[in-house]
Formats: C-alpha cells, structure tokens, sequence
C-alpha cells in the first residue's frame, strides 16, 4: 500500500494550504474533497507530477467523533 502524506500548513491570516503526497492521477481531487468540508472552499489549485500518471482506486473511510 503506497504511503500518502498531507502538509498542512495555517498561516497567520488563518489561510490553509494543503500538499497532498502519494497519489496517482485524479484520486487526491477525493482526498482534497475531505480537506474541502473541514478547512473550506477550496480557492487554487496546482497539480504535481503525480496528477497526470494514471489513476488508482482509493476508498475512503470518514469518520465524526463526539
């Protein structure tokens, strides 16, 4: 199982920018979905190398806890 990174970075103004690590093709547009309802609408986007190979399949768990 590949391993997938997230860098998360919250500036002073409270802007956050997310680089998403280890996935093939179009399956990190799901992961950042996630990241999407948490932190907010999403404002830029730039694809690393890693966007244009082809795609994987990836499921995802999402869990809220109380």
């Amino acid at each position: 199982m590949p391993q997938r990174e997230f860098d998360i970075t919250i500036a002073p103004d409270g802007s956050v920018e997310i680089h998403v690590k280890g996935y093939k093709g179009k399956s990190c547009l799901e992961a950042m979905k996630i990241f999407e309802q948490v932190v907010g609408e999403m404002k830029s986007q730039r694809e690393t190398s890693e966007f244009y190979e082809p795609d994987e399949q990836v499921q995802f768990n999402q869990e809220q806890r109380h």
